[in-house]
């Protein structure tokens, strides 16, 4: 949307269709909030773009079509299945209504500001439990800039994007001696998830065949040498 000065020059006041852009992609917002109220649960949908310090991403304010609550992971995973990834909101904020100018058309201006992490709602924290997880936990405080972290914290919630990720698989990597397939790790967006994906990877990594002769020679052995074996592992 342009108009002409009165010395001739052309002077820009903005786009006419909330065109986007995010993470070097271009993205018709429309596009979005029409997936989101495809779904039965969501009567009302608008999405936004949010300036943060890692970059900008999508926010999404919903409006349910009844009183049955709609997480957030199944409308980001019905997202996904319409669209591509860099158009699947990071955040998604279930409102009562949506709020209107005077005219009755959309104030974006009035919605509301997502808290420090970018959700609409506090998170409730459990603790990493093993090794990989408290590990996990450390590269997504570093890597999303966040304090806290919590097993079923959500990656992309908390601002992940794919270029993240990409960064995450290279430390996965390197850390743990595996490698994760992206596909892999997006459809594993929790701590819990990435933990399991890791420890498969390993399990497929080992020598079947070294496994098989250890087994051989663990059924030769003796009762009294299987438990001084035991014994021995336990001091160790």
């Amino acid at each position: 949307m342009a108009r002409y000065a009165a010395d001739g020059a052309i002077e820009y006041l903005g786009r006419v269709d909330y065109q986007v852009k995010v993470r070097g992609f271009r993205i018709e917002l429309g596009e979005v909030e029409a997936a989101l109220r495809g779904h039965a649960g969501v009567c009302e949908a608008v999405v936004v773009a949010r300036a943060e310090e890692s970059g900008a991403r999508l926010v999404a304010y919903v409006v349910a079509s009844g009183e049955e609550v709609i997480s957030s992971a199944e409308l980001r995973r019905y997202v996904g299945e319409r669209l591509p990834e860099y158009m699947v909101p990071a955040v998604i904020v279930e409102l009562e209504e949506l709020p209107l100018l005077p005219n009755g058309k959309l104030n974006r201006r009035a919605l509301p500001a997502t808290d420090e992490n970018g959700l609409g709602a506090k998170r409730s924290y459990a603790p990493p439990r093993t090794p990989v997880e408290r590990q996990l936990v450390e590269m997504w405080q570093e890597l999303l800039g966040v304090e806290t972290v919590g097993i079923d914290d959500h990656f992309f919630e908390l601002g992940g994007h794919s270029l993240m990720l990409t960064q995450l698989a290279s430390r996965i990597r390197k850390e743990f001696q595996v490698n994760i397939p992206l596909r892999v790790l997006f459809d594993a967006p929790t701590i819990i998830a990435m933990a399991d994906a890791i420890l498969a990877g390993q399990v497929d990594q080992v020598d079947k065949r070294k496994v098989d002769e250890m087994l051989q020679r663990l059924t030769q052995l003796s009762p009294e040498q299987m438990k001084a074996l035991l014994e021995e592992s336990q001091l160790n």
